[in-house]
């Protein structure tokens, strides 16, 4: 009995039944956690919430035990459809389980606040994004047609005479006489690009004086600028928050796609009739 013992033989064979024995446990735990569905409490405060945004109201104990009996249905059947086989060539579960890890990616990332150099540097990087567009408020005489004999006489009364009703001038218009601190965009809108551009080009040493006739979509215009806001780059210190958005943003993306690239990066890639592999 001692020999047998000191025997390898014995030895390898007795640790291969205690090896055996212990992938049977694993196994059989393992079994039994596939075979099991627990629904938590924070799984019901999920479900429940869920239905409370669908359906506009809390649900009662009968919708809950509606709402559990379908997730436990839709596990059972999504555990038993993995064990056949059924999601490893389908696209449309591929693609779901892809979106759901991306947004896991996002949701893992951390963000370390940053400082104020570089958000300095972002908004200066990304200048168009916050630059304050030039503004301009203005009032205008309209003419509907560009031959009219009255534009010349009015341009000539509102420049001699200070006092006159520049209300009274010209044809009816069926938006407004004067505006206040429109963008380009918006004054491309209303009246069209060729006559943004014109009002723009105005000489600003006259403004305060009507000058004209600028063509327009809708007609002709004798125009007075009041103000100009011109273009400008707010301090940081003016739109932080925006700012500061924006590069969280931005920063979440590139992490998240550098969290992308590294789970792909631990796969060999073949690609069937390609040369580079």
């Amino acid at each position: 009995m001692k020999r047998l013992i000191h025997e390898p033989l014995v030895h390898f064979i007795a640790l291969a039944i205690a090896i055996f024995g212990l992938y049977q446990l694993v196994s059989s735990q393992r079994h039994d956690a596939d075979r099991t569905i627990v629904v938590t409490q924070a799984d019901m405060e999920r479900l429940a919430s869920l239905y409370a945004v669908e359906a506009g109201a809390l649900p009662t104990a009968q919708d809950m035990r509606a709402i559990v009996s379908d997730q436990i249905q839709q596990e059972a059947l999504a555990r038993e459809a993995e064990r056949l086989g059924m999601a490893e060539d389908d696209t449309v579960v591929q693609r779901r389980l892809a979106q759901k890890m991306t947004f896991m990616l996002s949701d893992l990332e951390q963000i370390a606040p940053p400082s104020d150099q570089v958000l300095e540097d972002w908004l200066d990087q990304n200048r168009s994004r916050f630059e304050e567009p030039l503004r301009l408020s203005f009032d205008h005489v309209f003419f509907s047609s560009d031959r009219d004999e009255r534009i010349d006489l009015a341009i000539g009364k509102l420049a001699s005479d200070t006092e006159t009703d520049w209300r009274a001038q010209g044809d009816p218009f069926m938006l407004q006489r004067r505006y206040a601190r429109l963008p380009q965009r918006e004054i491309v809108r209303l009246f069209g690009s060729a006559f943004a551009t014109s009002l723009a080009a105005l000489e600003p040493d006259q403004d305060g004086a009507w000058q004209g006739p600028l063509v327009s979509a809708l007609g002709t215009h004798l125009v007075r600028i009041n103000t100009r806001d011109r273009q400008r780059l707010p301090a940081l210190e003016e739109i932080r928050p925006s700012v500061l958005q924006d590069w969280r943003e931005h920063e979440q993306r590139r992490q998240t796609s550098d969290a992308i690239a590294a789970i792909v990066d631990k796969y060999e890639i073949v690609i069937e009739g390609t040369e580079d592999n």
